[in-house]
Formats: structure tokens, sequence, C-alpha cells
């Protein structure tokens, strides 16, 4: 890939990759999993080993190991110790892992899943096909990949964005208790806006450093602190779970690198705990039924969902995901003026917008490769947009326990009390805009929402008839 530094000029940016080279995810039939999971490996022989792994089970993995140099699996969306990737030469290393994904999975839809690692990463379509066959599978897809959603050409000025949805009009409940999570970059957690806003960095297998700085910009539009004469203010109070999902660079001028590992153990992080939202300023074009599958699973424990519609609109306007799977919130990004920005992905699926371009916010305190400045940094993006999103739905969801009525509730509070906007034409709903720009403290019941239609209703029309 490109320099980051190209990647990040909107409209001169080179094709990504559609999926993590050389990674595939493999789901075995839950049936079969828990099959393999009977036999205990203690009183394990050689003969009882084979009868727990019939040929559907290993002949797909033989068969990975043989032609593309299978390296490792690993169980995904497992509870408990950390599970090393298992060198899968030995028939033991290949049912442990397998008994792991159907003993400590946190839910049975999320059972059965391994992500392998293969040498030769040219798997085609007829590679899939093969694997699909075996009557043990269930699934088998590429990795697909993510990145970050920030757009191009950084500039430093004062936080309007806040002013845009009505963060200043009326006083706002602390949000102390509320539990977010930022699946990112990583965040500077020594930043003096952030140091005391994070609960957990979990940045596993890499370094605690923010080398590209996304995830410390997002982390501090949602929960910088406020009035602690230091910069800028966060929307939300709230407590900050930050999970660095993309690898550290291995040289200078490195793109961000997608580790699906990492982020599958996020997303299951944040379904038993007291995680209420997750924020998800990233995205790429490739459904994943996998994915899919994690998030109706945490959408049914009751967290809420704000992710970024993407910056691709003047490159074909793709459908990009995590945002297009249902229920999520699917954030576009307005402008100063509130009319959409130029790089903002449109669809049927955007649920509403938010200030995304020259928003000012935290950035590392060693200079990261997406920031122009330290310490503090306006970009655009809608990456910068979701996180305003994100920080409401966190002064929405102050009461209410978690569940999945109380979280759809919310996100149905913040689209029902988002502003229309003039672009809109007076429709209630546009690809464009969704159900308008976010409103605050429309959504926390303090006022009424606004509708900036531009156009005169047929009273106002009588009045000026009068004058």
């Amino acid at each position: 890939m490109a320099s980051t530094q190209a990647m990040r000029v909107a409209g001169d940016r080179p094709r990504r990759r559609k999926h993590v080279p050389g990674q595939l995810i493999i789901r075995l039939k839950p049936a079969v999993a828990r099959h393999v999971a009977a036999v205990s490996l203690q009183a394990t022989t050689a003969r009882a080993l084979a009868a727990a792994m019939p040929d559907d089970v290993t002949g797909p993995f033989g068969f990975l190991r043989d032609n593309f140099g299978l390296q490792s699996m690993k169980p995904l969306f497992v509870v408990g110790d950390g599970d090393a990737p298992a060198q899968p030469r030995a028939l033991a290393a290949v049912h442990r892992s397998i008994a792991r994904s159907a003993t400590a999975a946190p839910r049975e839809a999320l059972a059965g899943f391994q992500i392998v690692q293969v040498k030769d990463g040219k798997i085609d379509a007829s590679v899939l096909k093969r694997l699909r066959a075996s009557r043990a599978m269930d699934l088998v897809e590429p990795v697909p990949n993510r990145w970050l959603a920030a757009a191009a050409d950084p500039m430093k000025i004062r936080q309007w964005g806040l002013r845009a949805i009505r963060w200043f009009d009326r006083p706002r409940p602390g949000a102390g208790r509320v539990h977010v999570a930022v699946l990112d970059s990583g965040v500077d957690a020594g930043h003096p806006d952030l140091a005391d806003a994070i609960e957990e960095y979990r940045h596993d297998g890499n370094g605690e450093r923010d080398f590209l700085g996304h995830g410390t910009h997002v982390s501090g539009t949602i929960a910088a602190v406020v009035n602690n004469s230091v910069g800028v203010a966060g929307l939300a109070n709230c407590r900050l779970h930050c999970w660095k999902v993309f690898d550290d660079p291995k040289r200078k001028g490195d793109d961000e690198n997608f580790n699906f590992d990492f982020y599958s153990q996020a997303l299951t992080a944040a379904l038993d705990s007291n995680i209420k939202v997750i924020n998800l300023s990233i995205g790429g074009v490739e459904h994943s039924k996998t994915e899919a599958t994690a998030f109706a699973e945490l959408i049914n424990a009751g967290v809420v969902i704000s992710t970024a519609m993407g910056n691709e609109f003047e490159e074909n306007n793709p459908k990009e995901y995590p945002a297009g799977y249902p229920d999520t919130i699917g954030v576009g990004a307005v402008d100063e003026s509130h009319r959409r920005a130029s790089f903002s992905n449109t669809g049927r699926h955007i649920k509403l917008v938010a200030p995304g371009v020259n928003i000012l916010s935290t950035v590392p305190r060693v200079k990261a490769s997406f920031a122009d400045h330290t310490s503090y940094d306006s970009w655009p993006g809608t990456s910068m947009a979701t996180p305003h999103v994100t920080g409401a739905a966190a002064l929405v969801y102050i009461h209410k326990p978690k569940s999945r009525a109380a979280g759809l509730a919310v996100a149905r509070r913040l689209i029902a009390t988002a502003t229309k906007l003039p672009a809109m034409g007076a429709k209630d709903f546009t690809p464009q805009y969704g159900a308008g720009l976010l409103d605050v403290a429309a959504a926390l019941g303090r006022v009424k929402p606004v509708r900036k239609s531009g156009r005169k209703t047929a009273k106002a029309k009588k009045r000026k008839g009068r004058k």
C-alpha cells in the first residue's frame, strides 16, 4: 500500500485491499465443534483423537497446510485468558483450537469460529468453494479489511461542531457511569485532556503508542475532560475503554493494518460488560457474515453501535461496513454550512449526520502520522462525525439499564430528534442526510427538535401578508 500521506488525500487515494491478505475465517457447524470438544485432550489417544476429527474437519485444514502454507489458527470470540495462535501441524493443536471455540464462546451464535493465517495469500473463489464443500463447514470467508475513516488536509480551528449540534444549549447530565468502547488505532492515554476519562486501554500484541493519532482524535470528541482549563471539550464525561485494533507500523509511513483478531476480542468484551456504546470510525467495502453475527449479538445485548459511513463518495460512493449492518447508526458528515461534506458517502442505510469537517480534537503529544500538529489538531472525515453521535448516545443512555430494548430506544431517540436541514427539501429522510443533523439538546428532551427547512409554513406566509 502507498504511504499514509497519499492515503489521506481524498480523491487521490490508492485502491485499498478488500480483504486482509492471507487470512480466512472458518466456522465449523456448532454440532461438529461440540463433537470435537467432547474429546478430552488429557485422555486423548491417537485413535480417539482421529475419531473426534473426521476427514470433513481435518481435510480443509490439511488442504490449506499442503497448498497454501497454513501457519496458524486461533479461536474467535472466546472468553477468558488470551489464546496464542496454534501451530496446526499437529492434530492436537487443531483439536485444541476448535474445542476452545466451542466451549469458551459467550453465545451459541459465536461458537465455532476460527481465524487462520496462510503463507500464500492467493486464495481465490475456487479455493473458497472447495473449503465450503466440506460437510463440517458452516462458513468460510476472507477476513474483511477495514480502514480508518478520516479524510484529508487537517487544519486547526475552533469547535464549531458542538454549537452545530446544540451541545451548549442546555445543561447536560453527568455520564460518568456510562462506559463507551473506542475500537481504533489506540490512544494517547497520558494526554492531559483524556487521562482522567480512560477506564481501560487494551493494546494486546502492540505497543501503547497511537502511531496514527486517529483513535486519540476520536476519543477526544467523545470524552475530552470538560472545564479542566486544558484544550477542548468532549460531548460526554463518560468512561472510555480503548482497544487498539490496528497493528503498529513495521516501518515509518506504513498505512493502517487492520487486526481482525484483536477486533473480535474487543467486540466480545463488550457483550457481557458494562459497555453501552461502541464507536467504530472505521469502514470497508466487504460484507462479513462473521462480523454481522457479532453485531447482531451486541445489539441483542443492548449495545448502541455508532459507525462511520465512509469517505469515498467521490470514488463511486460504495456501501461500507459496519455502517451497512442492520440497527447500527450509520453517520455521515456535514460542513459548517450544514451541507453534506464532499467526501461523505450516502445511501439508504444512513441514519443521520454530524459535524465532520475541520473538527478540532485531541491528538498524540508525540507526532502521529495522520496529524499535522501535536496535542490538538483539526481533521475532516466521517470518522470525526461518528464520535459526536457516540457521545450523544452515552448522554441519552445514562438512566437506562443495558438491554436490547433500551439500546434500540437510544438509537431511535437520536434519529427521531435530528434537525431537518434545508438541503433535505422538507423530507423526513434523504440518502444524503438520513433523518438530519444530530441535535443533542432535543435528544435529551430539553428543547423541541428544529426543522431548518428553509420553507415558510402556510401560517407564516399568512402572517407576512398581514404586515
